[in-house]
């Protein structure tokens, strides 16, 4: 994975299965062990309750596992 990665999907939007913003990446976190990225964090949109969310929230940020993503592009696509 190029260095550059993690500087290319902070910021980017995060959009749920139906399409609808979610928030934007703020940042994520790395297995040490592997240096896989485990989850990224989201800075969710004003007026969205975390609470109502499957993930829980780290800091104010909603930490969701990469095993939901189902793609990476101008945005990122959440899976069902």
């Amino acid at each position: 994975m190029p260095v550059t990665f993690g500087r290319e999907i902070v910021n980017l939007e995060v959009h749920d299965s139906a399409g609808d913003k979610l928030g934007n990446v703020a940042d994520f976190r790395i297995d040490i062990g592997s240096g896989q990225i485990t989850n990224i964090l989201v800075m969710i949109e004003t007026g969205i309750n975390p609470q109502l969310l499957p993930w829980p929230t780290v800091n104010g940020l909603l930490s969701v596992p990469v095993e939901e993503i189902e793609s990476i592009g101008k945005v990122i696509k959440l899976s069902e």
